[in-house]
């Protein structure tokens, strides 16, 4: 997992046509790795203080409520083409 701020990832590795989950830390992008992404959940606590002030876990609960799945299918469909 991220420790303090940073992204985490589902991603498209064409080269192994597989799905990967990945972090990144700070503001360091994932198309450094190669990787495609389809999906990127923002850590910084800047993303979810306002709301849920130092409780990272309840965020990332809550994100997967308002995750638009089509689009992420979509992104995968075109990068697995």
């Amino acid at each position: 997992g991220v420790q303090g701020s940073g992204w985490g990832w589902l991603a498209y590795d064409s080269a192994k046509d597989s799905l990967v989950l990945t972090t990144c830390p700070n503001q360091d992008p994932l198309a450094s790795t190669g990787l495609i992404p389809l999906l990127g959940v923002d850590v910084w606590e800047h993303a979810y203080y306002l709301q849920y002030k130092n409780a990272r876990p309840s965020y990332l609960k809550e994100i997967w409520k308002v995750v638009n799945w089509a689009d992420v299918a979509a992104r995968y469909e075109a990068a697995s083409g």
